[in-house]
Order: structure tokens, then C-alpha cells, then sequence
């Protein structure tokens, strides 16, 4: 039996699902894991015995909370192509400057709630298990409207709760790796400025990187319910550390350009 969702609307009833998707639950439920992978593998919607992504969602949270991290990887890879393939929709090449880095960076912030959401630091998935599509419209408007049509929005500094005045510790002991061992100097507003331009300097793939590591994300980990930038970037632990370390040289040749000057 699927498990109730936590969440509750404003009037205070809990979320339900809608009866068809509790039905592909159930009947998802009844088949072994193999063949469950292999129905969630139809992408296309038009296709015969396409899963609704409603359920899918319901099956990558439940795999993390039962353990089954392969499982879960491959969920996550099968999710991620059909959030690619809804923003080359949305979002086209021809239609809007710059759209690949844009979709990138919607896709790893969608891949951070879902970090978020294993961590149990939130319920905010909950929606996607009744209407994933009306779920995902909004949080792809949202991030939007930060990244606006033609840039890719800065690393978030500080922490959600003052909306960026204070900085958060895990980015103070992020910051340590690339500041020479001197993270107060973040406090310096002229020098947080400068860090957040050198930041949007970067490839994606290494601005990628910085910005979960001044979140809060470890690079990789033998404890395999913790969510890691590996994990989140589907890519093995050496390829992080070398994106961070190419990063971070040049994040100090930057900023010593700047103080030259």
C-alpha cells in the first residue's frame, strides 16, 4: 500500500494523489524491480504503457528511503531525461540567447530539491506525486524569472532565511579551500561581489561544482544515504575534484587579476 503523503493543503488536509496514479502505484507495486525499471525506461508519452512521471517520483523517493541506491541512480537518470526533454520544449535554442545553460541550470537546481527532499529537509516533492507537470511548470517559471532569459543566476551566498545578508557556515568552510585559509574576508561586501562575478566566469560544469560545494554538498561519500555532488552530477568522484580544483586555480587567478588592478 503507498505510503500517504506528509504534506497538507493551507485548510489543513493532507495532499492525496489522484486515483489513477494510485492505480499505477498499486499496479507498479505487483511487478518485480527489473520490470518496473523497464516500464519507467518509456519516455515518450505517446508510447504504449508510458508511466506517469507522477509515479516515478513516488518510486526514486522510495528507493532512497528503503536503501536501494542503485535502484534510486537509475530512477534519477530516467527522471532527469524527461525533465531535459520537457525544458528543450520550453525552453529552445531558437527561441531564447543562451538557452542550453539556462535548461543546465534549471536541471541542477531540480537535482538540489531532490538532494534536498533525501536529506529530509523538505516535503516540497509531495506535489509532484499528484500533478507533476502543473509541479514542475512552476519551478521552472520560478527559476526563470532568477535567471532571467540571457545569463545564468550567481552562486547564492548567504543563507534563504535573510535573504543572502548573512553568510552561511558551509559557505565560510567552503570558502577556506580557494581564500588561502582566510574566509573572513567574505564578509567583505566588495569582495563577495568580486567572487560571485569570478563564479559566473566559470565553464557550467566547474560553476556547477562551486555552487554545491558553498551549499553545503560534499563531494562524494562511502555512506550511501548521504546525497553528494557525485551523485547529484551523476559523474565519479575524481571528476568532481578535478572540476573543483580547475575551478578554484581559476577563481585565484581572477581574483588576483582584480586586486592588480
Amino acid at each position: 500500500m503507498p505510503e500517504p503523503l506528509k504534506q497538507k493543503r493551507r485548510g489543513g488536509t493532507p495532499y492525496e494523489r489522484p486515483a489513477e496514479i494510485e492505480d499505477w502505484l498499486k499496479k507498479l507495486e505487483a511487478v518485480d524491480v527489473a520490470e518496473r525499471l523497464r516500464q519507467f525506461a518509456t519516455v515518450s508519452r505517446k508510447s504504449p504503457g508510458y508511466v506517469p512521471s507522477e509515479v516515478l517520483i513516488h518510486f526514486l523517493r522510495r528507493t532512497w528511503t528503503e536503501g536501494m541506491r542503485g535502484d534510486f541512480e537509475n530512477l534519477f537518470r530516467i527522471l532527469m531525461k524527461r525533465v531535459e526533454q520537457s525544458l528543450c520544449l520550453a525552453i529552445s535554442d531558437l527561441c531564447m540567447v543562451g538557452a542550453r545553460g539556462i535548461r543546465e541550470e534549471i536541471m541542477l537546481r531540480f537535482a538540489e530539491r531532490i538532494a534536498k527532499d533525501c536529506q529530509g529537509r523538505t516535503s516540497l516533492l509531495d506535489f509532484y506525486e499528484i500533478h507533476f507537470d502543473q509541479a514542475f511548470a512552476a519551478f521552472r517559471t520560478s527559476a526563470l524569472r532568477q535567471i532571467g532569459p540571457s545569463t545564468v543566476d550567481t552562486v547564492p551566498l548567504g543563507t534563504d532565511e535573510d535573504d543572502g545578508l548573512e553568510i552561511s557556515a558551509e559557505v565560510e568552510a567552503a570558502a577556506a579551500d580557494f581564500l588561502g585559509g582566510n574566509p573572513e574576508i567574505i564578509d567583505d561586501p566588495a569582495f563577495r561581489s568580486a567572487l560571485t562575478a569570478a563564479i559566473d566566469q566559470l565553464p557550467d560544469d566547474q560553476k556547477q561544482v562551486i555552487g554545491l560545494l558553498l551549499q553545503g554538498f560534499q563531494i562524494d561519500s562511502k555512506d550511501k544515504d548521504v546525497m553528494t555532488i557525485a551523485r547529484i552530477l551523476q559523474c565519479d568522484e575524481r571528476t568532481v575534484r578535478n572540476r573543483r580544483d580547475r575551478a578554484v586555480n581559476a577563481l585565484r587567478a581572477i581574483l588576483q587579476e582584480e586586486d592588480a588592478q
